[in-house]
């Protein structure tokens, strides 16, 4: 298996990303299947933004960066047939 590349969203932060590619602020539950670990890292590699919604609840939205990042294209295996 080759090794992970930061620069390419893995199925979780992919998920995630495209899931609110094209929304503005949603809620946390909206990055579903993206855990607390897995949004932090995207919040640290610039992905996504955060804010406090009504109430205080967070709430994220996709950056510039994070649209790059799921367009970037996913290297092939270089076992793949």
């Amino acid at each position: 298996m080759p090794p992970r590349v930061a620069e390419i969203p893995q199925y979780r932060e992919r998920a995630a990303l495209q899931t609110i590619k094209y929304r503005s602020w949603v809620p946390q539950t909206a990055l579903h299947p993206a855990g607390e670990g897995t949004i932090a890292s995207m919040l640290r590699k610039g992905w996504i933004e955060r804010q406090l919604g009504p109430g205080g609840a967070p709430q994220f939205r996709i950056t510039e960066a994070g649209k790059a990042a799921i367009a970037a294209k996913i290297p092939s295996s270089p076992f793949a047939r």
